[in-house]
Parts: C-alpha cells; sequence; structure tokens
C-alpha cells in the first residue's frame, strides 16, 4: 500500500477513537445521508446527458451510497463550476465533492476517499503551435490555462509555477473556449477527460496534443475536514471493497475508461 494512504488510513482510525469514544455503536453519529454532494462537469467521470446526471463517479457514488444504506439518489447531487465547490467545502463543514484529484496540499485541507482511477495530469496544446516541452522548467515560458482551484492549478502553483505564469477560469467550458481563441498557449488539465470533453461536443480533438506529463492524478472523493474519520473509514471501506470485487472496473470499462 501506498505509504502517503497508510499514513492518512491510520490518522481516520485515530480521528475514529477520539470522534466516538463513549458509544462502541456511534448510535447518533453523522451517517452519509447527512451530507451534501457537490460535483462538476468533468466528462466522463460526472457530467450532463440527455438532461440527467451521469459518469463513472456518480455510479461509483450510487453504489456507495447502497453499501452504507443510504436513501440518497442521484438527484440529490449538484452540479456547479468547481471553484464555487470547493469554496463550499472550505466553509461548510459536511461537504462532498467528487471526483476530486489526490495532493498532499489538499489533504491537509479535507478528508478524501479513494482512488477509483488513476490518469495523467499533463500540459495540452494546439499541433499547430508545435509546442514542445522537454521538461517542466520548459513551460515556464508559456502561459498556461488551468480551472481556478482544480488539481492542474494546485500541481503547478506547487511546482513553482508564478501567477503570472497562470489564466484561471471557472470551468471547463470558459477554459476551453479562451484556448480555442489563443488566450493562452497551453492548459494544464486530465488528459482523458479533456479529449473526452471534445468526444462529447463534436470538437475535432486531432486538433490538440498532450506536450509534457505534468503527474500521475489519483481520482476521489473530497470530505470537509469536520466530517469525522469513522464517517470516512466507512467510505473508504465501501470504495475498497467495490474495487476488490471488480464493480469498479465494469463501470469504467462501460465509460472507456480503461
Amino acid at each position: 500500500m501506498n505509504i502517503l494512504i497508510f499514513k492518512i488510513n491510520l490518522i481516520l482510525i485515530i480521528s475514529f477513537v477520539l470522534t466516538c469514544p463513549l458509544n462502541a455503536f456511534c448510535d447518533n453519529a453523522l451517517t452519509a445521508d447527512d451530507l451534501v454532494y457537490l460535483t462538476e462537469n468533468f466528462p466522463p467521470h460526472n457530467y450532463i446527458k440527455d438532461g440527467r446526471l451521469v459518469g463513472a463517479s456518480v455510479e461509483i457514488l450510487e453504489m456507495i451510497w447502497k453499501k452504507l444504506g443510504s436513501l440518497k439518489t442521484k438527484n440529490d447531487i449538484k452540479l456547479i463550476p468547481w471553484a464555487r465547490a470547493i469554496k463550499r467545502m472550505k466553509n461548510e463543514p459536511n461537504i462532498v465533492l467528487f471526483g476530486m484529484g489526490f495532493s498532499v496540499d489538499r489533504i491537509k485541507k479535507f478528508h478524501w476517499v479513494g482512488p477509483y482511477y488513476t490518469h495523467s495530469l499533463s500540459l495540452i496544446a494546439k499541433k499547430e503551435e508545435k509546442i514542445k516541452i522537454n521538461a517542466l522548467e520548459d513551460a515556464k515560458m508559456f502561459l498556461i490555462g488551468v480551472v481556478r482551484e482544480d488539481v492542474g492549478h494546485q500541481m503547478l502553483i506547487n511546482l513553482h509555477f508564478q501567477a503570472s505564469n497562470l489564466d484561471l477560469s471557472s470551468d471547463i467550458d470558459v477554459l476551453f473556449n479562451k484556448l480555442k481563441y489563443d488566450r493562452f498557449n497551453l492548459i494544464c488539465y486530465v488528459e482523458p477527460a479533456f479529449f473526452k470533453y471534445m468526444d462529447k461536443h463534436n470538437l475535432n480533438k486531432d486538433l490538440f496534443e498532450p506536450v509534457f506529463q505534468v503527474s500521475d492524478m489519483r481520482s476521489g472523493f473530497g470530505f470537509s475536514k469536520e466530517i469525522p474519520g469513522y464517517l470516512i473509514l466507512k467510505f473508504q471501506k465501501a470504495l475498497d471493497e467495490l474495487k476488490n470485487n471488480k464493480s469498479i472496473n465494469k463501470i469504467l470499462k462501460k465509460y472507456k475508461m480503461e
């Protein structure tokens, strides 16, 4: 098991002991039904199709709810811009936000359950620009588009990119429109999700190419820091069971994410 994930789980176990010491069954404890669930437009993980919220992470969450005995349905999930969702998770004690990429910076601010999927966070450019990036330092000579508070934004900040290097957008729709009109040279975004977005909108993805992989990114579920450790552990246990019995593999295959 990844050492960092092991340490996180150990912290959650300690949190369980501290938050539920007097009642072994935690009869009056917080449950999955007490939480508010937020997501963004981020195909194929979570997006609107024919007026309905669909996506791999949506179906995974539904399966987790079932395991936890929750009465929640996808109608309880609110789709809002990412930056607004992050702000709510910082300021409200009962928020679940997905799919959230794991980062060391985020784990200091939020709880995290995952991963359900691992993919590439990349710098992407128009092919006609013929941009070559051999090392991350080379990218600092370009203006890079990111979604505000998205994992790409956080990753570049952690890698010492200056604010002057970054152009911030509220969501992928705004980001793509800026790229289309040459507001910047590169975007930093989850590679499969970017090309899935182009497919969804019948755009020519052959006009774009990844020019540098920034990192491998793990997707999961973010939780407000105030949510007690015992509930985070229940979510993680349910997710692990779904991974072990291959249920998640079937969902990823359905959305062509394998």
